[in-house]
This record gives C-alpha cells, structure tokens and sequence, in this order.
C-alpha cells in the first residue's frame, strides 16, 4: 500500500513538471515567433523607407512645357541736331557714317547763303536697327550735339498678327482652287473664280502690309540737322487752340477772295464787252417802245 501511494505521488509529480514544461516551451515559441515576425516586419519596412526615400531623392520634376519664343519687333524713330563750323563737310562725314553702318539716305535738304555756300543740311536717314544707337554716336562726334529726341514702338503683336491672317489666306486659296478644280457648271466656276480672285487680293495686301513692317523694325529712322555753329534754325512751335484756329480761318478767308479775285480779274473784259454792246441795244429798245404807232388816215 505504502509503495503505491508513493508511485501515484511519483506520477502526479511528473505530471505537473509536465505541463510546466509544455507551458513555458508553448510561450517561448509564441514570443520567439512574435520577435521573428516582427524582425522580418522591420527589414520590410525599412526597405520599403528606403526605397521610398531613394525614389523621392531621385524623382525630378516633370519638365514644364517650352514656351515659344518670340522676336520683339520694334520700329525705332529719332531727331538729331549738330552744329558744326564746315556744314558741307559734316554732311559728307555723315553720309560715310551711315553708309559704313550698311545704311542708307533716304532723302537730303541742303540750304546755301548769298555766296553759295551751304550753311544748313537736312538729311533723312535709314540705319538698320541694331545700329541705331551707334549711329547716334558716330554723328553726334561730328560736331556739337544741340538737340536729340528718340522714340519706339513695339509692333509685336501687329506681326504676329498679320503672319497668322497670312497663312489662314493661304489655307483659303487652297480650298478655293480645290472647288475650282471640282466645279462642273460655268456658274459654279465663275462663282469661285470671283471669290478666289477677291481672296488673292486680300492676300496681296496682307502681304504688302507684312513687307512694311518688316522694313519699319529692320531699318531705323533718323533725322539729321547740321547747321552753322552759332546758327541753328529755331523750330517753331506749332499753334494750337484759338489762335490756330483764327489763323487757319483767316488763311481761307485769304484764299477765297484771292480765288474770287482771280475770277472776276477773268471774267472783266468779257463784261465790258457786253456792256458796250448790250447798254445802246437796251436804250435802243426803249425808245421804239416809246414812239407811237402813225394813225392811217379815215378815208369815210
């Protein structure tokens, strides 16, 4: 009896030490797993960090669309005034200038004193743009600069403008030569000839207005004054207001009693004429109303 309460003992024992150790093995696996997952979580992680800091250091910003570029189209206009000793001379010198910077003299007004000699100089200039402002320069060195007035205007959009009418015209002419090509009746001709005709004539001038523009921005305009020194022509001030308009009455005035003048100063031997000739016909002409008729005489 004894030996077989001590082996029940024996085997509660070894029981219980049983399940203690299935108890502490069971936790050791689940921590030992929950610390493999969550080492394994951390790499992924990490990488995952990395990679999306790597992919955000090494993205670049998507390039904004290239705007086109643009030739700002000017038309530059200027007055130059110089006093020199020799006008003749400096008028020369100015011509070399111009004519070195590739440009041109698009009209000149000389003044002479009593012996001949020219004492002022007007001259219209044409320099290309790029040179202008060398060639204000160079002329103001000839001699002494007593005046200068500059001017631009920026004509861009009046280019852009023109050149997008030009090729919406030139789409035109095609579609229209297209229906001409495909017209079968002489009415349907002769309609898209007219219209292709009035069509080419808004073309040509489109055209005509492109030219000008361009010879406006590629050639400057300047006017050069050389005068004596000590003699340069005062410019008068233009009137305006009441006194203009006196002035411009007055000059009409003027005008139409000198017309008039001219008129009758033409007309006047044809009226003596007829004065001479028509008074002695109108006198003659009262008397024979006034002289009676004779009375034939009564023969009862």
């Amino acid at each position: 009896m004894t030996t077989t309460r001590i082996s029940a003992a024996a085997a509660g024992v070894i029981l219980a030490a049983a399940v203690l150790l299935s108890g502490c093995s069971g936790s050791g696996s689940s921590g030992e797993s929950s610390t493999a997952a969550d080492g394994a979580a951390a790499p992924r992680q990490a990488d995952s960090g990395g990679s999306e800091g790597s992919a955000g250091k090494d993205a670049k910003p998507a390039p904004a669309a290239e705007q086109p570029t643009v030739t700002r189209a000017i038309i530059k206009t200027g007055s130059l005034s110089v006093e020199a000793e020799d006008v003749n001379s400096t008028r020369q010198k100015a011509i070399g200038v111009i004519t070195g910077l590739r440009g041109q003299v698009a009209s000149e007004d000389t003044g002479s004193n009593a012996e001949g000699r020219i004492t002022q100089a007007s001259l219209v200039l044409k320099v290309p743009t790029a040179s202008y402002e060398t060639a204000i320069d160079r002329l103001s060195g000839l001699g002494t600069r007593t005046a200068i007035h500059q001017e631009s205007s920026d004509v861009t959009e009046q280019v852009v403008d023109v050149e997008s009418r030009i090729g919406s015209q030139r789409a035109s002419l095609e579609r229209m030569r297209t229906l001409l090509a495909k017209a079968n009746t002489i009415g349907e001709i002769v309609s898209v000839e007219t219209e292709l005709t009035r069509r080419e004539a808004d073309l040509e001038s489109l055209l005509a207005k492109q030219k000008n523009l361009s010879l406006q921005t590629e050639l400057a305009t300047l006017s050069l004054t050389v005068a004596e020194k000590g003699k340069t022509p005062v410019v008068e001030k233009e009137d305006r207001g009441f006194l203009a308009g006196l002035r411009g009455g007055w000059d009409a005035f003027t005008a139409t009693f000198f017309a008039l003048s001219a008129v009758l100063g033409a007309l006047l031997p044809f009226l003596i004429v007829l004065a001479l000739i028509g008074i002695p016909l109108w006198k003659f002409r009262g008397r024979l109303r006034r002289t009676p008729a004779a009375v034939p005489p009564d023969r009862g």
